[in-house]
């Protein structure tokens, strides 16, 4: 019986850190790599975005969010819109093929949230 508790433990707590969020406090920066900066507009943005990051293995950018994301929209530097996709999951992936070096904005559509949460992003 110790030997299952114990194996539980273990099991849950690195579950735990494999999907703890990675938005430290006083920070607006949720993923920050060689390729990518993505910054939050303001902090209260901190609760619907649960973990994000970059994998480097499949050049994408991994985000999951509290609630269902209905729709992103990626503005350029200029405010044009570059591209609007519905995308109807939690779980959302931008490919870095999407983007070519330079800053851009993008919005979320986040099912329990009047606005749309936009990010600054960062292309290196």
């Amino acid at each position: 019986m110790k030997n299952l508790i114990l194996i539980f433990a273990i099991a849950t707590s690195f579950t735990t850190a494999t999907f703890a969020s990675n938005i430290g406090d006083g920070t607006l920066a949720i993923v920050k790599s060689e390729k990518v900066e993505i910054t939050l507009d303001n902090e209260g943005q901190k609760e619907f975005i649960l973990s994000s990051a970059f994998e480097a293995d499949n050049d994408q950018i991994a985000m999951v969010f509290s609630s269902n994301v209905s729709m992103i929209q990626v503005f350029n530097q200029d405010g044009e819109v570059e591209m609007m996709f519905p995308v109807g999951s939690e779980i959302v992936n931008l490919g870095m093929s999407l983007f070519e070096t330079g800053d851009y904005k993008v919005g979320f559509m986040v099912d329990g949230y009047s606005d749309v949460q936009y990010t600054n992003m960062m292309i290196k």
